[in-house]
């Protein structure tokens, strides 16, 4: 009998301990018109700031900064093509430890909303899809149940998730929700079976406690089509929107969870081309006081856009092929360079009059340097530069290979015939596309005779075909250039170089030779300055057309700086190593580009390197010069051109404008 009662109450103390141990456990769940965070009401303001567009020495000035205005969670996506380039390479290191930045984020008090994609847009290379699945098979329905797809969906999924399991707020760490693929509703698939293969892939791999969610722009027809049983729906806008309209319609998707803006655009996204956009501080805050008054979360998309280094940046598919610029500034209440600006200012104010700031004055600009002008002197042409550019030598094959073909990503390929035959002066080169596939030349070309530069083809342009003159037994060179592969709408399957044949007066050209060029790409490891070995100093000005420059310059203390590229035409910077990105100030608005500090040392050894394209400034070698500055140039005029008035009035209500895109 006693041993009875001493065994009830055993188990029944037993049953206490770990009701009771349970009820500490964290917990993070979805309550009525609220979050609820261990038990409690909660909502965040969050800010986006995505780690690959940011020197990994610089998470943690980010960081601060966030918390200091007051924001109380980190909002990013995992960006699949840089982590893994090539099947079954993996890359979590430097700029892609995504481990290490969500610790940094919980150092800092924020909680993390992950947005693992598989595509993610965020106006990066394929929508952030690695470039592989189009060679794995060209007619690949991505972003589907297409098995030929969920396949390698299937194998990343179960390689990143489990790798952060533990950083999920159930087991004490960050990240509170999931996001199941992004703004789905703007695709026209609409599967479900997709979708919900998603969602038992993040729930099997991170356990059933986390919370998931789903964002579409604030429309009958895209929530419709983005929303998945058992995740939470969210839908996103911008600045000087009406929050309580686009609430309203949001409420007939998700009708007593709470309301979440998962992103509230500050700005906008800037193309090549095309006036810098810009949206005023006033209606940022109107907006945000709106949202807080309806009891919504709401996170800033960006907090710091950043920057697209090497060929990291995408393109849309509007009236025509957009390039998205080096810089993602975005006009983002921090600037590329992590400033904060008048908008930061006003949002830090907001946001005090809602719960306490950090102690702590407010964050100030960082110094920068103006390491001054910078003399290059002219390293050779492409075609000087060929064997360091290709070491392996060239690919064969009788007609052009695509870059995936290739199996390379991003850059430049050099296709090189020689032409037999004898041709009527002149003669009309075209690269057309294949019927009832499309492409052809995708997206820019630049044609030479015997090394000699003599036009360009242009996607952007909608120009294929030009007159030349070339005789027989000269060598026909194209250098094409890969300006970013589609990021959003139908259009992501969007193959690079050459996809079709090459005529002269419809007779088709064949035996190709093509050199991808090894140029430093991103995320590189170990950067390290281009190789030229030259044999012979060239010193032919009038050769100095396109080509390779290189410069020395000293650094006495090592800030941000950013690379003014005035005079240049179009190409891509080199700081000892590691790719700027893209330059192309005539076409603008940006004209400089930005140097993180990290990217430079104290000394005279240091390295500026340009790939010029097209039309380097020099008559002379102390003509050629870049310089350093302390003030970035991003909103330069552009050029006039047909159908630019057409965007640039959709562009006033942008995230309007890119729900029409593609």
């Amino acid at each position: 009998m006693h041993l009875g009662v001493g065994l009830l109450v055993l188990i029944t103390t037993l049953l206490l301990t770990d009701a009771a141990a349970k009820s500490d456990a964290p917990s993070f769940v979805v309550g009525k018109g609220t979050f609820l965070r261990d038990g409690k009401p909660f909502r965040y303001i969050s800010g986006t700031s995505h780690y690959w567009r940011h020197h990994h020495s610089d998470w943690e000035d980010n960081f601060n900064k966030m918390r200091a205005a007051g924001l109380n969670a980190v909002s990013t996506y995992i960006s699949w093509n840089l982590h893994e380039p090539e099947p079954e390479q993996y890359n979590f290191e430097g700029n892609l430890d995504i481990r290490r930045y969500f610790r940094l984020a919980q150092k800092y008090g924020l909680v993390v909303i992950l947005r693992p994609g598989p595509f993610i847009d965020a106006e990066v290379d394929m929508g952030g899809l690695p470039y592989w699945l189009l060679r794995m098979n060209m007619t690949m329905k991505l972003r589907s149940s297409d098995p030929s797809y969920t396949q390698y969906v299937s194998r990343w999924y179960n390689k990143v998730l489990p790798y952060l399991k533990d950083l999920t707020y159930a087991n004490g760490g960050p990240i509170i929700t999931v996001q199941i693929e992004n703004e789905y509703g703007s695709y026209p698939a609409c599967d479900k079976v997709y979708q919900n293969l998603l969602k038992s892939l993040v729930l099997q791999n991170m356990g059933p406690d986390i919370v998931l969610y789903t964002t579409d722009g604030c429309l009958d027809y895209m929530m419709q089509c983005g929303k998945v049983d058992g995740a939470l729906t969210t839908c996103d806008f911008g600045a000087g929107e009406n929050a309580a309209g686009n609430f309203q319609t949001l409420r007939k998707f998700n009708v007593d969870g709470p309301l979440v803006n998962s992103e509230f655009y500050p700005g906008w996204i800037d193309h090549w081309g095309y006036t810098w956009n810009t949206v005023a501080y006033q209606d940022v805050v109107r907006t945000m006081a709106d949202m807080w008054a309806l009891n919504a979360s709401f996170n800033i998309y960006p907090i710091r856009g950043g920057t697209n280094f090497g060929f990291v940046a995408g393109a849309n598919l509007g009236n025509d092929f957009q390039p998205v610029t080096t810089t993602y500034d975005f006009d983002a209440p921090l600037t590329e360079a992590g400033d904060p600006t008048e908008k930061y200012y006003a949002i830090r104010n907001l946001i005090g009059t809602y719960w306490p700031l950090p102690p702590g004055p407010a964050p100030v600009p960082s110094a920068k340097g103006a390491y001054g002008k910078v003399q290059l002197s002219y390293a050779g042409s492409l075609f000087d530069n060929l064997k360091a550019l290709r070491p392996e030598g060239p690919i064969r094959s009788a007609y052009p290979l695509s870059f995936e073909v290739l199996e390379h990503p991003y850059g430049f390929v050099l296709y090189r015939t020689v032409v037999q035959g004898r041709f009527r002066d002149p003669a009309k080169l075209s690269i057309a596309g294949i019927p009832g596939f499309t492409p052809g030349l995708r997206d820019r070309g630049i044609v030479f005779v015997d090394q000699k530069p003599v036009g360009i083809l242009s996607r952007t342009e909608q120009i294929s075909d030009m007159s030349l003159f070339i005789a027989p037994n000269q060598t026909l060179d194209i250098l094409v250039h890969n300006e970013g592969r589609i990021c959003y709408g139908t259009g992501i399957n969007d193959l690079k170089g050459i996809v079709g044949n090459v005529t002269l007066d419809t007779v088709v050209l064949s035996d190709w030779a093509m050199y991808p060029l090894e140029l430093p790409n991103f995320p590189d490891m170990n950067p390290a300055p281009l190789d030229f070995d030259l044999r012979e100093k060239i010193s032919d000005i009038q050769n100095r057309i396109s080509g390779f420059y290189s410069g020395q310059f000293s650094v006495n203390q090592v800030l941000d700086t950013f690379l003014q590229v005035s005079g240049w035409q179009n190409g891509y910077a080199f700081i000892n190593g590691n790719n700027l990105g893209r330059y192309w100030p005539v076409q603008g608005p940006q004209q400089t580009l930005f140097v993180p500090a990290a990217y430079l040392h104290e000394g005279t050894d240091n390295v500026v390197e340009l790939f010029e394209l097209e039309a380097a400034p020099c008559s002379l070698d102390w003509t050629c010069v870049v310089e350093f500055v302390q003030v970035p140039v991003l909103n330069a005029t552009v050029p006039i051109y047909p159908g630019a008035n057409e965007f640039r009035k959709r562009a006033k209500q942008p995230w309007r404008a890119k729900s029409k895109q593609g």
